[in-house]
């Protein structure tokens, strides 16, 4: 599976739309005070700003009007649809970066019981570290690795097992993409063809001759950081997307 890297022209123009809804309303704060026909505030009176806020000296209603006006309804739609989708985004942004993580370990959990590996707690938490996944499985070249295939081969609950961990992971995805408005065409494109993956890996008759295989490539390229195309990645790609949620 070929993962291409976010762009980040999506949080680009996410943050020059907040920047721009702030400056506007400043921009509707000064203009409301400046229009008003009621005296200048205490605590401004004799300021440096004082003399800006009698640009109007008799007061311009339709200035002053459209300036609430955008700031009633800005607050309103902050009130009303910006905190609450934040809100709810954070939850799904949360439980998918979970069910992640709980994939990764216990996808780690049956590789080493298909590898006949009996390790203690702290090697597999280690394990979720890319270099030392790399490290154990690579070892006497990769003959740990070829075992867990070979494991995998010979008892296919293992393998069920697998593509089990796979499905509540494509389906903690195909949540997070009908309730959450990715407004970046790269990101919402990545989730999809995650999720995409993963049903042909269970499903399509490409991959079921020789499903092992394909299935240790899948997990290969998640748990070392692996790209055929590019080689080793810094980050994990998959948890990059999530955090950009």
């Amino acid at each position: 599976m070929k993962f291409a890297p976010p762009r980040i022209c999506g949080a680009v123009h996410l943050s020059i739309v907040g920047l721009l809804m702030a400056c506007l309303t400043l921009v509707a704060i000064v203009f409301m005070f400046v229009s008003s026909d009621e005296p200048v505030i205490g605590f401004l009176r004799g300021s440096v700003v004082e003399p800006y806020l009698h640009y109007f000296p008799i007061g311009n209603s339709i200035v002053f009007n459209l300036s609430v006006g955008y700031l009633v309804s800005t607050f309103f739609w902050l009130l009303v649809v910006y905190f609450p989708e934040r809100r709810a985004r954070t939850i799904i942004r949360e439980n998918l970066r979970r069910r992640y993580s709980e994939f990764r370990e216990n996808t780690i959990q049956i590789l080493l019981w298909a590898a006949d590996c009996h390790v203690d707690q702290q090697v597999k938490s280690d394990l979720l570290d890319y270099k030392n996944f790399k490290e154990f499985f690579n070892e006497n070249e990769k003959a740990r690795w070829y075992a867990a295939l070979n494991g995998l081969q010979q008892k296919h609950d293992w393998i069920d097992d697998l593509l089990l961990e796979m499905e509540f992971l494509a389906t903690e995805v195909s949540y997070v993409l009908n309730k959450v408005d990715i407004s970046d065409a790269d990101q919402h494109s990545f989730f999809k063809t995650l999720r995409e993956q993963i049903y042909r890996l269970k499903n399509s008759k490409v991959y079921s001759y020789d499903q092992v295989k394909y299935l240790g490539n899948f997990l290969w390229e998640i748990h070392a950081r692996w790209s055929i195309v590019g080689g080793q990645r810094k980050n994990d790609i998959i948890e990059k997307m999530i955090n950009a949620l």
